[in-house]
């Protein structure tokens, strides 16, 4: 490939690629990748480009490990000058950063990360990012057991997701906001939460199926075990939701009800 390509409009594909990945519109962030790294090999990349570059890969790679039985194994690594990268640069990093410690399952240390971020927040001029940002935060809180927290970062990403008709993100900040029902003992309002939230993912077998394991869980907690095994027969029904790590441990509620 001839090297008439400009850095600039890699960083665009780039932010198209980073895009996708917010959306979670997997198959579209697969192609961007590919076309990404065919871009990035053909032409000499300034520090800035290579950071960005090797930062959404990263959060891609992220994406990637929600779709199959393992976390993600690949390490960031750090920036020795980071002070001497951009703001938007070093938000990303920071929470970037924090979404790994998330995935490792590394809470505390998520949040950290994610403090840093919000001290850079305002250097974002990005709705989608800002949403995914809050999604994070609430995510990270709820396995804190920090629920009034959580609750109220995941229903601000779902205002903006909603806004931008982000259909997969706004349906996962149901999910959890009906998991905190749960948490709470108010299970018939995180039901009524999931079962709104099935009717709108009919058309994305991937989280169709995981809001079926989430009534699932709802009804387990119920103790209405019969039901709950419904739901999670009916979820592993669907290879999407099967081969994931979500798959593995709803195979895993069989082996331990105690029906």
């Amino acid at each position: 490939m001839e090297r008439t390509i400009s850095s600039e409009k890699v960083g665009a594909k780039i932010v198209e690629w980073y895009s996708c990945l917010i959306s979670k519109s997997y198959e579209q962030a697969i192609l961007l990748k590919n076309e990404v790294k065919q871009l990035i090999s053909s032409i000499d990349p300034n520090d800035k480009l290579t950071a960005y570059y090797s930062l959404v890969d990263f959060k891609y790679n992220i994406l990637v490990s929600r779709y199959n039985k393992n976390k993600c194994s690949q390490k960031i690594d750090p920036f020795d000058e980071i002070t001497k990268i951009d703001d938007m640069l070093k938000y990303l990093y920071y929470f970037v950063s924090g979404q790994y410690e998330f995935t490792q399952e590394r809470y505390l240390s998520a949040v950290k990360m994610f403090r840093k971020a919000e001290r850079l927040l305002e250097y974002v001029n990005d709705e989608a990012e800002e949403a995914e940002f809050y999604q994070y935060n609430g995510l990270v809180y709820y396995r804190l057991n920090q629920y009034l927290v959580a609750s109220s970062y995941i229903e601000q990403a779902k205002l903006i997701f909603d806004r931008l008709q982000y259909k997969e993100p706004s349906i996962n900040c149901q999910i959890v906001l009906a998991g905190i029902h749960q948490e709470l003992k108010n299970t018939e309002k995180g039901e009524k939460i999931l079962k709104e939230a099935l009717g709108q993912a009919i058309d994305i077998p991937i989280v169709y199926a995981q809001v079926l394991r989430t009534l699932g869980l709802n009804k387990q907690a119920q103790q209405k075990y019969a039901e709950a095994e419904i739901y999670f027969k009916q979820a592993l029904e669907y290879p999407e939701h099967k081969d994931t790590i979500f798959g593995v441990k709803n195979k895993l509620q069989f082996s331990q009800r105690p029906f």
